[in-house]
């Protein structure tokens, strides 16, 4: 009788769970409610070209939402697996300290408390005197900073926390990633994306194009100051560059630093905030528009910053560690009247006035940047008379600055990877929406090096 019992009340639950997590991903997709994230991704385990590929990458997709259901919206999941990460660390914390105390390393690191436009060397330099950037409150430098191991991902890449001490005593921190794939991997996947890139822009010469890299950290040059004993991929990334072909344009986000990385970056999150976004518009309208971006680039907008809105990024969500987070900000830039087709339907004005008034998830797993930001799709600014129409290859990246780019152009299409099959044939698109310029932003762990090995531009269809 127990055992008939036991059977009956696990079938209930199973039974109830396979009706609950559909149903909760439902209200969530209508609006009705808000579920914690821990920052999970579930993508298509393959996709497929020409041929039988639109039915198998139909089936793939089906597959990866099926999957996205029974892990994401299982009632409780975010809460259970944040307590069982968080106790991994903690419980490993005493050990990692150890290893990590033969890392530790001190260094008066001055304070570029200067933006993008002091760095004069750059070529996408901003003019002072005609642009209005957003110059951050004067820091103190850092005087000391100690890295240490957290863990190891399944997704080829290792969590760093680094703590840093300023001068005037205030400390802060955050968390880090570095690559645990072989080289000769990674190596293989930037260069593979290099002749993706140049197939594209061969496809078609009478458009412009352009590659706008998000830099993260490890990119940065004295990365193995910071992380002793991981590599810095910065002349990965130069050869990047180089192999790019000579018609295409390129920069970079310029995360060159520790303290560049507080600057533009999230502290527990691998995105950029509302600064980092502000920074990379003017880099890409620069890099686009040459001379005439000083009549083209928006002054930096109001900025707010959100009480209790702490947000833990999806570095902390995933490695389990809480010990910093960052407090969430963003900037109003009073765009003129235009069109936004997103997600979801989505209007700034109104996220922002719920923000304001602390209509948001105060969860320790909400993510703010996905929240306040939507997957926007298209974009027409009906004021405008550039006569540019931009295609955006992008990624989660393209969130937040999405409305601030398009204001740049008469028409923005935006694709993230995960809809970059939905372009097609290439040349067909460009023809039908009158794209005059491409764009590839991208995070520069996907759009360098292809982390997830999914190889989605071979989804567009050059011939």
């Amino acid at each position: 009788m127990k055992s008939k019992t036991f059977v009956i009340i696990l079938a209930v639950l199973v039974l109830s769970l396979s009706i609950i997590a559909p149903a909760l991903k439902c209200l969530e997709k209508l609006g009705v409610i808000e579920l914690p994230k821990m920052g999970n991704i579930i993508e298509p385990e393959k996709t497929y070209g020409d041929g039988t590929g639109g039915v198998l990458n139909v089936i793939e997709f089906a597959k990866a939402d099926v999957t996205d259901t029974y892990i994401n919206y299982l009632p409780w999941y975010a809460q259970i697996v944040t307590g069982i990460q968080t106790a991994e660390v903690n419980f490993n914390q005493p050990f990692n300290n150890f290893l990590s105390s033969f890392l530790k390393r001190n260094a008066a690191v001055t304070l570029k408390t200067e933006v993008p436009e002091s760095e004069a060397e750059t070529e996408t330099e901003i003019d002072a005197e005609t642009e209005e950037i957003p110059t951050e409150p004067e820091e103190p430098y850092i005087v000391n900073y100690t890295s240490r191991f957290l863990k190891s991902s399944g997704e080829g890449v290792n969590f760093y926390a680094v703590d840093v001490e300023y001068s005037n005593g205030s400390e802060t921190g955050l968390i880090t990633t570095a690559f645990n794939t072989p080289e000769k991997v990674y190596t293989q996947r930037m260069k593979k994306t290099a002749e993706q890139i140049n197939a594209i822009a061969a496809a078609n010469t009478d458009v412009n194009v352009y590659v706008y890299v998000c830099s993260r950290l490890q990119d940065c040059e004295d990365f193995e100051s910071i992380i002793p004993g991981e590599p810095s991929l910065a002349p990965l990334i130069s050869e990047f560059f180089d192999l790019l072909d000579d018609r295409i344009s390129y920069d970079r986000l310029k995360v060159d630093s520790l303290e560049d990385s507080i600057t533009y970056l999230f502290k527990t999150d691998h995105h950029w905030n509302a600064f980092g976004m502000y920074t990379a518009y003017c880099d890409i309208v620069n890099m686009m528009y040459g001379d005439e971006a000083e009549d083209i680039i928006r002054p930096i907008g109001e900025r707010y910053d959100i009480e209790d809105a702490d947000f833990f990024g999806t570095f902390a969500r995933t490695s389990g560690y809480n010990g910093y987070h960052d407090d969430f900000f963003f900037y109003d830039y009073d765009l003129p009247p235009h069109t936004l087709q997103a997600d979801y339907p989505y209007s700034f004005n109104d996220v922002k006035a719920k923000y304001l008034a602390g209509e948001f998830s105060k969860d320790i797993s909400a993510d703010h940047y996905v929240n306040f930001y939507p997957y926007a799709r298209y974009l027409r600014y009906p004021t405008n008379d550039t006569g540019r129409v931009v295609l955006v290859l992008g990624d989660s990246y393209s969130r937040g600055i999405s409305e601030l780019l398009g204001s740049a152009f008469d028409e923005a299409y935006i694709f993230d990877y995960r809809r970059i099959h939905e372009i097609r044939h290439y040349n067909d698109f460009i023809e039908k929406n009158g794209i005059t310029d491409v764009l590839f932003m991208q995070y520069s762990l996907r759009g360098v090096f292809d982390n997830q090995n999914d190889n989605t531009l071979d989804l567009i269809k050059l011939d």
